[in-house]
């Protein structure tokens, strides 16, 4: 085994020269070293877990899945040969390498066991004063506690989410240095909710316990993505662009087949640990949150503009540009993306934990879905009897809401993978449903994001609006030169009319008589076009005044 899958890095014998290892940075462990294998140093186990979950940021990926663990188990035996003459393994070890089921609730005991001595251990460290190795071992913990993470978020994801959290206050406490106290206080918090948390997956569960938590799971995840399709569907259908819908349907069901192509590569091809499904979720949600905002302004940009009945008729009317057609799919593809392969993943884990009582999974996830169907029927409905403008506020807060959260949780994932630095924020609190840790990097995140969406805001309603005022102000006064020029002129023909008037007005000619009243006639009918045309400055001058004091109000 070792041959087949290891010795291409780490060579025949453990010394890291192996064909690849040139290829790598950091390079791969030398296992002949006795600080890494060696029982003075190190543990079979210690072993066991780094094959097991793999180690974050490096070639070393997880084994879990592409191995038994009685295979592991045999790797591990073998590689701690090349610097101990004598290898026996904890019994622990033997018992654990019996279990083969994942769900099996033996494995939740040892596992739990396993994360409360890695956070004593990792108290004992602090203790001493040896902070970042304390973290390093804090981390260890999480890592093993993700063993059954899934599971547990399956039957109370509000306990899993907690459980997530105060790993991460932990060990951002330690690399604070903050009282051994309040570090222990929270080691008493996790062992809490890890005994909560087992005796949960220790339950019996039987068809009403799975119809609800395959409910909830759908529920859930789903109805944050259903909100943001309806609101888009909603939206082109009120701006006549139901032509464009096909736009949201397409990006749609390729965000469903991503979820199930992806969830299956994460654990049937790359056998991805929980920490490497975070990372990848975290960048995921990184990368939603500009397409998300984008978008976000962009219907913002159209709720107040002087031209807003112009771009109805031009441009929403069939007339979406293909960009933003495009930019509205990849938001439905990112909603339904984003939470799709761990719903995947969550139904898989159910499965395995239900082991014979998987009757009521379908049921609940129909069950489901009917409730999302009324949550799209309920926003198409509405939609349609709001004004378009404040829909368009709607959409936007909605969108933007999705993007603060995503801001949050997407850096917080990157955080609990080690791929984002982790500092303490006391004075911030811990809001999920916001994406709201206690955490500086989350912080300093969601607030750029916030003074942007402000910046849009003043930008849109106050710098925009006051450029139109002023291009309003140059118009009219364009308008004004153009009606004085026209008044000069008028006066200018009423002059010469009366010249010719005098001039023939003896004459007797009839035909020049007869000329004459023409020219009195052509008099009159010029001072009436230039009455005409003041009475139209001041319409215009009235109409500016209006829209001056509209536009003072609305600042």
């Amino acid at each position: 085994i070792f041959e087949n899958n290891c010795s291409i890095c780490h060579g025949l014998t453990g010394n890291g020269d192996g064909p690849m290892a040139s290829q790598f940075d950091p390079s791969p462990a030398v296992l002949s070293n006795a600080k890494l294998t060696g029982d003075a140093n190190t543990t079979a186990y210690d072993n066991f877990e780094v094959i097991n979950v793999g180690i974050a940021n490096t070639a070393m990926m997880a084994w879990a899945g592409v191995l038994s663990e009685t295979q592991i188990w045999d790797v591990t035996y073998y590689l701690r040969t090349f610097s101990n003459v004598n290898v026996q393994l904890p019994p622990v070890n033997l018992e654990l390498a019996t279990i083969e089921s994942s769900a099996d609730s033996n494995l939740a005991t040892l596992v739990v066991e396993e994360v409360r001595g890695l956070l004593d251990k990792s108290l004992e460290i602090y203790k001493s004063g040896q902070g970042d190795d304390a973290a390093e071992v804090a981390f260890d913990a999480y890592l093993a506690y993700e063993k059954i993470e899934s599971n547990l978020i399956t039957k109370d994801k509000s306990l899993g989410v907690n459980l997530e959290l105060a790993f991460s206050r932990y060990r951002g406490e330690i690399k604070r240095n903050a009282p051994f106290e309040h570090v222990q206080s929270l080691n008493n918090e996790i062992n809490l909710k890890l005994s909560k948390g087992l005796e949960l997956l220790k339950s019996e569960v039987g068809f009403t316990g799975m119809f609800f938590q395959s409910f909830s799971i759908i529920v859930r995840e789903g109805f944050e993505a259903i909100l943001i399709i309806a609101a888009l569907i909603a939206f082109l259908i009120k701006s006549r662009n139901q032509a464009r819908v096909k736009s949201i349907h397409i990006g749609v069901v390729v965000g469903i087949l991503a979820s199930f192509a992806t969830a299956y590569i994460i654990q049937e091809i790359l056998h991805l640990s929980m920490a490497s499904q975070e990372l990848l979720e975290g960048w995921i949600m990184l990368t939603a949150v500009v397409v998300l905002f984008w978008v976000s302004y962009w219907l913002v940009s159209k709720i107040e503009t002087r031209k807003w009945q112009d771009y109805i008729n031009k441009k929403m009317r069939g007339a979406l540009s293909k960009g933003n057609t495009f930019t509205l799919g990849a938001v439905a593809f990112i909603s339904v993306y984003r939470e799709g392969f761990e719903t995947v993943l969550f139904y898989k884990a159910l499965y395995l934990y239900a082991d014979n009582a998987t009757g009521g999974i379908i049921p609940g996830f129909l069950a489901g879905c009917v409730v999302l169907a009324g949550v799209f029927y309920l926003i198409n409905t509405l939609g349609m009897r709001i004004p378009i403008k404040w829909f368009f506020g709607f959409t936007s807060v909605l969108l933007y809401y999705m993007a603060f959260t995503f801001m949050g949780k997407g850096i917080h994932e990157l955080q609990m993978g080690e791929q984002v630095s982790m500092n303490a924020a006391d004075f911030l609190p811990s809001v999920h449903w916001l994406g709201m840790y206690p955490t500086w990097e989350t912080f300093i995140g969601q607030a750029v994001l916030f003074a942007a969406f402000v910046f849009a805001l003043v930008y849109t309603f106050i710098i925009k609006a006051e450029l139109g005022t002023t291009q309003l102000q140059v118009e009219t006064h364009q308008l004004q030169n153009s009606i004085t020029q026209v008044h000069d002129l008028v006066e200018h023909i009423s002059h010469h009319a009366k010249r010719c008037e005098v001039f023939l007005k003896d004459t007797p000619d009839e035909d020049l008589k007869e000329l004459s009243e023409h020219l009195k006639e052509i008099d009159v009918r010029i001072h009436e076009l230039f009455g005409h045309v003041k009475h139209v400055e001041n319409q215009l001058q009235d109409e500016y005044e209006k829209l001056a004091k509209k536009a003072f109000e609305d600042k």
